[in-house]
């Protein structure tokens, strides 16, 4: 746990993110941000970057590639923004569509 902030929803809210699910934590990245749960210096970030790029989570998430984007750019309207986790909402935008791409050419067969 970081404790550079005394927040307590801050504290809470770290607690929670190895629970979360896929689509939790998309919907909660801005939240997690401004909590200061998410931040360039804190390791929980690394988690969370790690979480957001698991091919299996993302598959199993059914979270499709325009949702990625969509979060994409609501994190992208806040006013803190970790280049990490833009990098990581990126790339795991490119794995879904790769997946849908791949589901696709399955069902064409």
């Amino acid at each position: 746990m970081n404790y550079l902030y005394l927040n307590t929803e801050a504290g809470r809210a770290e607690e929670l993110i190895p629970s979360m699910s896929y689509r939790a934590l998309l919907e909660n990245l801005g939240r997690l941000t401004e909590l200061g749960v998410i931040a360039s210096e804190n390791p929980v970030t690394m988690l969370v970057a790690a979480r957001l790029l698991d091919r299996r989570r993302i598959q199993r998430s059914g979270v499709r590639a325009a949702e990625l984007r969509a979060a994409l750019a609501a994190y992208n309207i806040g006013r803190t923004k970790v280049p990490g986790v833009v990098k990581a909402l990126e790339r795991a935008a490119e794995i879904a569509s790769e997946y849908e791409g791949q589901a696709a050419a399955y069902g064409a067969r």
